[in-house]
């Protein structure tokens, strides 16, 4: 039975009908979003994040120590506001934020949000049109597709890095599909970078790796030390030795009501510490398995994917880099239909109307929606030639 042969839903047949459909819902969405980042801007979500990154980038140019002195001793919750957690490298990159708004970091927020939404902007655009996700007149639609995905939003807000990492591994993966000299240096100085602001992404350089795409994860790791020695004369060599001791207490969050992170599920069966290592062997497997048989738009799309979600903090917002394997599962792994349930899977949202039950929106859903985009990749993405291709010479 088809749509037509159904009274009243023949039109849906008709592809004007349909996008006309997709129009109206998606300009009501945008809309309300526009009102959400209205409303947001006067609480105290707003840069609630950014908040630590711009207290160490104030530390650093008042001559202070970038981390808590507690962070350096035991075991500590990541859920505090002000709380540096990153490496060095990300307090330098905020310090010209941090001098023109030294008493107000809502302020500086406001023009990372900009920045954000402006990267965001160029990769969904970029991507789209490289990897040919509709025709040249659905952009406007795939943009707004992406601007109604509440973690973007919800990145906008709270300030986080996410739509930072979301455009340097989106102009990675733009310098990969390039063959022109001097790409792969790009490709690898961008995944460099990412991995150099939050650790995660250090799982892309495991595929450069595996892909055979050895001069971008040269240039991944030289990047990394070669920033990573620029900042010395800015933050000292202190905060570099520290951060491993950082890292290592980072504990588990207290409250686990909005955390998404597949290791604090099932920390609730095993070992924190053991969970932590299955998921980081899941999502290795996963990567491994994806760059032999999966093509290369596919298994980088994975790649991405698994890095998000073996962080052992996950929240809503961090979805947002999600973005970029959403754009790439559209164009190599058909067909949509389970991509549109992980899309809006991961809408999530806190319905306190719901009661106790109102995890299942704001927790569960999300997570399933992270893990069926993980699974399709891995089941529906277009497999890997028979002899996969490595970097060019």
């Amino acid at each position: 039975m088809t749509l037509s042969t159904i009274y009243g839903l023949r039109l849906l047949d008709e592809p004007r009908i349909r996008r006309s459909i997709i129009v109206v819902v998606l300009t009501i969405v945008l809309a309300f979003r526009v009102l959400q980042l209205v409303a947001f801007s006067g609480q105290i979500q707003w840069g609630y994040d950014f908040s630590a990154y711009w207290a160490a980038a104030g530390h650093l140019l008042n001559g202070g120590s970038i981390y808590d002195p507690a962070q350096l001793v035991a075991s500590y919750s990541p859920q505090q506001q002000y709380l540096y957690l990153y490496p060095p490298f990300l307090a330098v990159a905020v310090t010209p934020l941090a001098a023109l708004f030294p008493a107000d970091y809502r302020l500086a927020n406001l023009v990372w949000a900009v920045i954000g939404a402006v990267v965001a902007a160029l990769v969904v655009l970029g991507v789209s049109r490289r990897e040919g996700v509709g025709e040249r007149r659905d952009a406007a639609l795939v943009l707004g597709a992406a601007f109604a995905f509440p973690p973007l939003i919800g990145e906008l807000v709270m300030g986080n890095v996410h739509l930072l990492l979301l455009g340097l591994l989106g102009g990675a993966w733009l310098a990969l599909r390039d063959e022109r000299p001097g790409t792969a240096a790009v490709a690898g100085i961008l995944i460099g970078i990412a991995t150099l602001i939050k650790i995660f992404p250090g799982l892309v350089i495991v595929w450069l790796l595996l892909r055979g795409r050895y001069r971008s994860a040269a240039w991944a790791i030289g990047a990394i030390v070669a920033l990573a020695i620029a900042t010395i004369p800015i933050t000292g060599v202190t905060p570099w030795l520290d951060y491993p001791r950082v890292l290592a207490n980072l504990g588990p969050p207290v409250d686990t009501r909005d955390t998404l992170a597949p290791i604090v599920w099932l920390s609730a069966l095993i070992p924190v510490g053991l969970a932590r290592v299955v998921v980081a062997v899941v999502g290795l497997g996963a990567v491994a398995w994806a760059a032999r048989n999966r093509s290369e738009p596919v298994s980088f799309a994975v790649a991405v994917t698994a890095s998000i979600l073996i962080a052992p903090a996950l929240y809503h917002h961090y979805l947002a880099v999600l973005i970029l394997p959403l754009l790439l599962a559209a164009r190599w792994a058909p067909p949509w239909g389970w991509l549109a349930v992980a899309y809006l899977a991961m809408f999530g949202g806190d319905q306190a109307a719901l009661g106790d039950v109102g995890w299942v929106i704001n927790r569960l859903l999300p997570t399933v929606g992270a893990v069926l985009l993980l699974i399709g990749l891995l089941r529906q993405g277009a497999r890997a030639p028979a002899s996969a291709a490595a970097e060019p010479a």
